[in-house]
């Protein structure tokens, strides 16, 4: 280990605790490992947060704890994915409630000159994404209820302290570790893995790259290498 700490660079290293911690990670939340080894053992090269995310059964007994109408609705679209950016940045001509689809073209960012409204993140972050009808549903009874509202106005004002604060009281209550708000984007990321979608429609989804997808995400992905196998043995004929 010494060798490897001292031949190697500090980004190289943080990639491979990165990776490590993610695996890991992954175990602790699928297979019941009690901790992950890497948190106790200290980091390698330059420190940078590692990617957690909640399960599907995680995330179900959690959203029924928070009781904020606005906090609701804004996790159920944050549990699809988006940016919290691009969430603020909706109006309420960004939404389709007869497609059941959303509009994203821009980011808010928070700034102490004012709020800025910018392009998304990356130039595939303008897209159009189909929701589950239930989450429209509640989105349209949310925006029913703010008196006044225009297309052209936003319709979730608030800031990061509100949905932070019911994601930590949410956790706490069902009893499941508290994550970020931008991890509840890697867990709809584990989520649409775990069903089996391919990585170009959840780059498409998430407005990214099948690059990005595939080096963040790509060690959720279940190996494939038996399969091959098993499906070359029943090809191969013996000599």
């Amino acid at each position: 280990m010494n060798r490897l700490i001292k031949d190697y660079s500090d980004a190289y290293l943080d990639r491979i605790q990165n990776m490590m911690t993610t695996i890991l990670n992954y175990a602790v939340t699928y297979y019941n490992l009690p901790s992950n080894p890497c948190t106790r053992a200290g980091h390698m090269g330059k420190r940078t947060r590692s990617m957690s995310f909640w399960t599907i059964e995680q995330y179900n007994s959690f959203i029924p704890y928070v009781t904020d109408i606005s906090a609701h609705t804004a996790l159920q679209l944050l549990f699809s994915g988006m940016r919290f950016g691009e969430l603020l940045a909706l109006t309420l001509a960004d939404f389709d409630f007869k497609d059941n689809t959303i509009n994203i073209t821009k980011s808010l960012q928070h700034k102490a000159s004012g709020d800025i409204v910018t392009p998304p993140k990356t130039d595939n972050g303008i897209r159009t994404i189909t929701m589950p009808e239930a989450i429209m549903q509640e989105t349209e009874n949310y925006i029913h209820k703010i008196y006044g509202i225009k297309p052209s106005d936003r319709v979730f004002t608030f800031t990061k302290s509100l949905i932070r604060g019911n994601m930590k009281r949410g956790a706490e209550k069902a009893n499941i570790p508290f994550i970020r708000i931008h991890d509840m984007r890697h867990s709809h990321v584990s989520l649409l893995i775990n069903m089996g979608f391919s990585p170009h429609l959840i780059a498409e989804r998430i407005g990214d790259t099948v690059q990005m997808v595939n080096s963040t995400y790509g060690h959720l992905y279940p190996s494939k290498h038996n399969e091959v196998a098993e499906k070359l043995n029943q090809i191969i004929v013996p000599n």
